[in-house]
């Protein structure tokens, strides 16, 4: 029983539970997927950016409702920076 428990990776192996067993993924894939992710989150900041520049750069934006949402917008990308 030892012997199986020392060859495969386990989740928590201080707990020695067989039950979750660590998936191990190929180092393409996970290159991949965080090559994906990571677009995704700068491509989400820079459209935020843009809205922001936009509203503040041209004055017919600037209306109470557009102002309201570039605050809500500045928020959202100062947390995103964080």
């Amino acid at each position: 029983m030892m012997k199986i428990l020392e060859r495969t990776e386990l989740c928590f192996p201080e707990l020695l539970n067989t039950s979750c067993r660590k998936t191990i993924r190929p180092q393409s894939e996970t290159m991949i997927s965080y090559i994906l992710l990571s677009s995704i989150c700068l491509l989400t900041v820079t459209l935020k950016l843009l809205v922001i520049i936009s509203i503040s750069h041209f004055k017919q934006l600037q209306t109470p409702t557009n102002l309201l949402l570039l605050l809500l917008l500045l928020s959202l990308a100062i947390s995103d920076f964080l």
